[in-house]
């Protein structure tokens, strides 16, 4: 299991995060929306996961030394503020 947290864990998420976002855009031509989508579940999920095995301990959900972060704001709520926006995006009420 890898023993990095916080912003170190965050990062990496996001670059997994980016891989992601790479193979549907170029490998498989779709659009931004669902592709940003994939990446806030990808997020959530990894964040969660990680989150989820030490759960018995006090804090876990907002803990710096139980899951990712990204600066201050846990990798798991950026990965639902990215699935919203995107959402929002692509019934298009942000045109």
């Amino acid at each position: 299991m890898l023993q990095s947290r916080g912003n170190v864990l965050g990062v990496i998420m996001f670059v997994i995060g980016g891989v992601i976002a790479g193979i549907g855009g170029l490998v498989f031509k779709l659009g931004d929306a669902p592709i940003m989508i994939m990446v806030g579940v990808a997020l959530f999920l990894m964040d969660m996961v990680i989150r989820l095995r030490v759960r018995t301990q006090p804090g876990w959900l907002m803990s710096k030394q139980m899951g990712g972060y990204f600066f201050f704001i846990p990798v798991w709520l950026l990965g639902l503020f990215v699935i919203a926006i995107n959402i929002i995006n692509g019934l298009g009420l942000l045109s």
